[in-house]
């Protein structure tokens, strides 16, 4: 099976992918702030090996809050690359981290461009 996508249908599956993040950031607002903050606090600090398997479980905790049925949001697809079975070397923790504040990045200035704000005196 040919598993290759033009640009065009790579284009649409981020976008809806953006639009699913987006609906689960405005219902989870507090879970998105923790998530940003835990991932960047894995990025800044050193975790102990003893903290590894709690702290994992706190992230995918926070991601199938946001993303519980799985809509193909950011959350989605990071639940599975974060999850203990997929990360075998503690190391790539950070590594998946750095991928998902770089996802999430990406989607608040998608965010911020759909906003149209205009103030009124």
């Amino acid at each position: 099976m040919d598993t290759r996508f033009t640009v065009g249908e790579l284009e649409s599956r981020w976008e809806k992918a953006l639009i699913s993040t987006r609906t689960a950031v405005s219902g989870h607002p507090r879970a998105y702030r923790q998530l940003k903050t835990l991932s960047a606090e894995i990025l800044e600090t050193s975790i102990d090996i003893n903290d590894y398997f709690p702290t994992v479980e706190r992230i995918i905790h926070l991601l199938e809050e946001l993303d519980p049925c799985g809509r193909g949001s950011i959350f989605q697809i990071f639940k599975t690359r974060i999850s203990p079975t997929s990360i075998w070397d503690v190391k790539m923790l950070r590594m998946e981290c750095r991928d998902l504040l770089a996802h999430l990045t990406a989607f608040d200035q998608w965010r911020r461009r759909q906003h149209h704000l205009r103030r009124v005196k």
